[in-house]
């Protein structure tokens, strides 16, 4: 989300996402994989040196060899912290799956001379080169090697990795400590690393956390890596810092690297170099017609379409094909296959059917799908349309996603229903996904009242008036709201004084507001979200009332001065969008509508949404409406296109019919300021209190019934 740190991420193709029983059979020889710490007599230091070392699941039973993987721990660790760290019962696992390669785990005790920089004499280089050759003497090694470390055995491990490259086939550095000045240049890994190019047979692994006090030296080994074109996988984890417990989160990334580099006998291809941070990638997504009846693809059926199979809902343009084919991607030769300019309408006539094709090939027309039912963007790491390339068409940071909900009032039967299942619980059927987004808008109806959910004294709105419980706004915490939408037309219904409290609450909490305030300047004033190369003008207006809702500042007027939202009132709202629309790269307008009981909007209603986007809003959205409503592109008459929905239905509302419980999040992709495309979270609301993700049979008729019955997409 937008108010936390926001990740520079840096991925690479993920050898570590291959499938169980890529590497070898699994293991079901009945014997666990056994850990010991031993001593030998070090030659070098002439005295006893302590080493902890894991042999496989059968090793003892099976006479055969087994490639070595030697991790240094850091400088305030010992020859235990691999373990702790979970990496040896990550590793046994996916042996016993067949998803890793049976190996041979030497950890080093360091002690004080691993802290030194010296590289003569009774030095660590020289002691860890004297416990290989003790250990290829005692255990069945056959002869492949790989080194890696955390922090400080970080620099070991590119130390003796890039001194001794043929003694290796791949080094790992964990937030490794590197230093111009850590040592001369003989012996420091940055110096070391200058030496290679692109013909390296190593295969080299760096990561660090967002937050990680080792990112200089780890940045400028990358800058060297980059220069010398030398492939190597590079991974900046979101909000990871120098610590075991951030470490501890990605000992399976660890794993899989070590495992894909003796699995691939050390061989690395250039295409497993990817930084879309600054650089990007290319990224191929699968993609369908907006009105498709579907949203995600399963993980299981798309890795066997991309391995061969047959799947007769994919179609293809004929370049896209052939860009594919030249990735190495071959496809069944049953594909279908149709000429660049009938992709569109080939997908747009049959809504089962899906097509895959390059992030800058999307328009609003068409929607990206998920997949396992997580947007593709979330899991590049492990997603397999990927490419290093030389013409990149993504960067995460080009990338702004905005999602945005309808009605939410934590007031009715909706109250006590949350009341009983807890803020955590409501939250959890959506939070893992909007929390994806950079900001999440909720559109808030009810204000927090003291004494709520009792009535006392006059309410504004009558028997009808709405409050939200102060402990109920803990919700907004669990689902990291970004920007609080103030039009909701109840926001006044427990008096005045209840909703500046409530303005107090949420810019306590550091949410951004739009559409209403303490006077009618605060209500109007536009939400500008300034986020990676994008700048976002955000407007948002009440068009029904009731009167008492809206922002006055006339002390004459009915009703006096006092705090509310922006009222739709065309004079002002027509010059505000052509300003906005001229101060930024995107104007997004929010509405609180009259509320119809249908799902298609009125006469009305559609001409006034239509008349925004010709004042300036190139997208504009219903946020009132208790039942999802249809989408629209409208042609303005300056020629571009704005996206409509006019009704995203409720979030959190207690009403139950069919059509009520049912609702849109819509996900703004904005690239490079422009609207790319729409991604869409069908969503039903359980019990009054809990929305979720639709699924299977609910979710296709739920699109058939809004995209073919109603949209007659």
């Amino acid at each position: 989300m937008h108010r936390l740190a926001l990740a520079v991420v840096v991925l690479a193709v993920a050898a570590f996402a291959l499938p169980a029983g890529a590497f070898a059979e699994a293991i079901d020889c009945g014997e666990a994989g056994t850990i010991t710490r031993e001593t030998y007599l070090s030659g070098v230091s002439a005295r006893e040196r302590k080493y902890t070392i894991y042999l496989p699941p059968c090793y003892r039973s099976k006479d055969q060899s087994y490639p070595l993987l030697m991790l240094m721990h850091g400088s305030n660790a010992d020859d235990s912290q691999w373990a702790r760290l979970g990496f040896l019962n990550a590793l046994e696992t996916r042996i016993h799956l067949g998803s890793a390669p049976p190996m041979i785990v030497l950890m080093p005790y360091g002690g004080s001379v691993a802290n030194k920089n010296h590289f003569n004499g009774v030095s660590y280089d020289a002691i860890l080169l004297d416990l290989l050759v003790h250990v290829d003497e005692n255990y069945r090694t056959d002869g492949q090697r790989a080194i890696g470390g955390i922090s400080r055995g970080g620099f070991w491990a590119y130390h003796l990795g890039l001194r001794f490259p043929n003694s290796f086939v791949a080094i790992g550095g964990h937030s490794p400590f590197f230093d111009a000045d850590h040592a001369e240049p003989a012996y420091n890994p940055l110096d070391l690393a200058q030496s290679l190019n692109d013909g390296t047979h190593l295969r080299l692994w760096l990561d660090r956390g967002t937050v990680d006090h080792a990112v200089d030296g780890i940045d400028r080994m990358r800058v060297i890596l980059r220069g010398g074109q030398v492939p190597h996988e590079y991974v900046v984890y979101d909000g990871g810092d120098h610590s075991e417990a951030s470490w501890r989160q990605f000992v399976g990334d660890y794993v899989g690297f070590y495992a894909g580099a003796f699995a691939g006998g050390g061989a690395q291809t250039k295409a497993a170099t990817l930084e879309y941070a600054k650089g990007g990638v290319e990224l191929w997504l699968p993609a369908a017609g907006f009105g498709a009846l579907q949203t995600s693809i399963d993980s299981e059926e798309f890795a066997n379409l991309l391995d061969g199979a047959l799947d007769e809902r994919l179609v293809l343009s004929e370049s896209n094909a052939n860009r594919l084919w030249r990735r190495g991607i071959v496809l069944h030769v049953r594909t279908r296959i149709v000429p660049d300019g009938k992709l569109f309408f080939a997908l747009w006539r049959d809504k089962r059917s899906f097509t895959i094709l390059p992030f800058d090939q999307l328009h609003l027309r068409l929607r990206p799908l998920w997949i396992d039912d997580v947007p593709v963007v979330d899991q590049l790491a492990r997603y397999p349309l990927v490419f290093a390339s030389e013409s990149p068409n993504f960067s995460s940071e080009n990338l702004t996603r905005i999602t945005l909900s309808g009605t939410t009032a934590l007031a009715r039967h909706t109250l006590p229903a949350v009341e009983a299942i807890g803020v955590v619980q409501a939250a959890s059927g959506i939070r893992d996904y909007v929390r994806r987004s950079d900001y999440f808008q909720i559109t808030h109806e009810a204000s927090i009242a003291p004494a709520c959910p009792q009535r006392l004294g006059a309410l504004l709105g009558g028997s009808n008036s709405m409050c939200m419980m102060r402990d109920h706004a803990r919700l907004f915490d669990q689902l990291e709201v970004d920007v609080v939408d103030l039009t909701g037309n109840h926001i006044n219904d427990f008096g005045y004084a209840a909703f500046e409290n409530t303005l107090e609450h949420f810019e306590d909490r550091g949410f951004s507001l739009v559409g209403g305030g303490r006077n009618l300047g605060e209500a109007r004033a536009p939400l500008i979200l300034e986020h990676n190369g994008s700048r976002i003008g955000w407007l948002a207006c009440n068009n029904i009332g009731p009167y008492y809702a809206f922002a006055n500042d006339d002390a004459e007027a009915l009703g006096g001065a006092r705090p509310g939202n922006a009222y739709c009132r065309g004079g002002w709202l027509r010059e505000a969008l052509a300003l906005l629309a001229a101060e930024v790269d995107l104007v997004l307008m929010t509405v609180q509508y009259r509320e119809f009981e249908t799902f298609q909007p009125m006469r009305q209603q559609r001409l006034d949404f239509q008349t925004y986007a010709e004042w300036g809003a190139d997208i504009v959205i219903g946020t009132a409406e208790h039942k999802p409503m249809t989408f629209e592109f409208y042609k303005t008459r300056r020629g571009e296109t704005a996206f409509i929905h006019y009704g995203l239905g409720n979030l959190f509302f207690d009403q139950l019919p069919w059509g009520n419980r049912r609702f849109f999040l819509d996900t703004l992709y904005i690239y490079d300021g422009r609207l790319l495309t729409v991604e869409l979270f069908p969503g039903i609301i359980e019990d009054r209190a809990r929305p979720r993700l639709l699924a299977g049979e609910d979710l296709f008729n739920f699109l058939h019934f809004m995209f073919i019955q109603k949209n007659e997409f």
